[in-house]
């Protein structure tokens, strides 16, 4: 019987395609692979996945009540099962796996994909991570995460050492789909993903088109809890035929739109939380294997890629009047655009799954 490694993802296991290309991994390395998540409406692709899947119904929807439920689903799922490997994607998943681990003399791993505590904006709910956090993290002995900002603020805390695997993309393996049914002569601008969240600045995107010509269109492909209040916006500014919403989509689609947009937009409050400021979203590597530049607010680990690279600029706040003015002057210096978007093949080639999985099947080699 072959080493076994459970996966738990409190995520949509459609769209979390971190967790997808670690199993993928994991598969090379000969693991049988379980992977447990949260049952949700999307069931794309989830059939054609190499390894077993499993989705625990859930009756809530969110708060403190889902991951109540999913947190005791899971211990006690964990409690019947066989494992070589207890994998735990993010704080909201940690302790079960951790309990098991312990009961069991399991090896667990604690992949953290955000600096969780500061992506909790309800202070009674942020006291109660944190102290499980602070809890759990100092008795961990294998953890990643996704960037090196996240990696200091931990290690310093903690005093536990971290190894970060950046959530890039294959390097070739998207689909010619064909053309999108928009208007070939609009400059799509795109925010794309399933963190279409509060504090990302999607409400500023939204009003930033009273301010922009026709010839401008801003597109919206995945989904986020502020998708909703984004659609009465546009109903209420009248700009049903400036703003798109195309809901969510699997990757080679929504990757199809991203291919055939002329900006990628990254407006993270950076003001708002560390969180914000230490942000490294998935959509930024996308927008650079698209072989779009982007456009961001300073967040210090996209900064970093965008100067080293030269593969976009920055706006200096997120004033809507501001945002429209920083893309009309992109739109008027075709050489920087361009100078940009050619930049995006080098940075794609290193920004790769195909590079960072080599640090991660390391890691591997050294879970303790």
């Amino acid at each position: 019987m072959g080493k076994r490694i459970i996966v738990s993802v409190i995520s949509d296991l459609v769209t979390d395609q971190r967790v997808q290309k670690e199993c993928n991994t994991f598969l090379k390395l000969g693991y049988e692979i379980l992977l447990i998540g949260r049952k949700s409406k999307n069931d794309f692709g989830l059939n054609e996945l190499p390894y077993k899947v499993v989705r625990l119904k859930n009756f809530f929807k969110g708060g403190p009540q889902m991951y109540l439920m999913f947190n005791t689903q899971l211990l006690f799922y964990l409690l019947f099962k066989r494992a070589d490997i207890l994998w735990a994607n993010d704080l909201d998943t940690l302790l079960p796996n951790f309990l098991i681990a312990r009961l069991k003399k399991i090896k667990l791993v604690y992949d953290s994909h955000e600096y969780f505590t500061m992506s909790v904006y309800k202070r009674t709910s942020r006291k109660v991570w944190q102290r499980l956090e602070n809890f759990l993290f100092p008795k961990l002995k294998n953890v990643i995460t996704v960037n090196d900002s996240i990696k200091k603020m931990y290690e310093e805390k903690y005093k536990v050492p971290i190894t970060v695997i950046r959530n890039v993309p294959y390097k070739n393996d998207l689909k010619s789909l064909g053309k999108i049914d928009i208007a070939e002569e609009k400059k799509i601008l795109i925010i794309q993903g399933a963190g279409i969240n509060e504090n990302r600045g999607a409400e500023e995107a939204v009003e930033m088109m009273q301010f922009l010509p026709d010839e401008f269109l801003l597109l919206f492909v995945g989904g986020g809890t502020v998708i909703e209040k984004l659609k009465r916006m546009v109903n209420e500014l009248k700009l049903e035929s400036k703003v798109k919403f195309i809901g969510m989509l699997p990757y080679h689609q929504m990757m199809n739109y991203t291919r055939q947009s002329y900006l990628g937009l990254i407006f993270e409050k950076i003001d708002f939380t560390d969180e914000h400021n230490f942000a490294l979203p998935n959509r930024f590597f996308d927008y650079v294997k698209a072989g779009i530049p982007v456009l961001s607010t300073k967040a210090i680990e996209i900064k970093a890629l965008i100067e080293r690279y030269n593969i976009g600029t920055f706006v200096d706040n997120l004033n809507p009047a501001h945002l429209a003015e920083k893309i009309m002057q992109i739109s008027e210096d075709a050489s920087s655009y361009n100078c940009w978007k050619s930049n995006t093949a080098k940075a794609a080639s290193d920004l790769c799954w195909e590079n960072e999985e080599k640090k991660l099947i390391e890691f591997m080699n050294n879970i303790r």
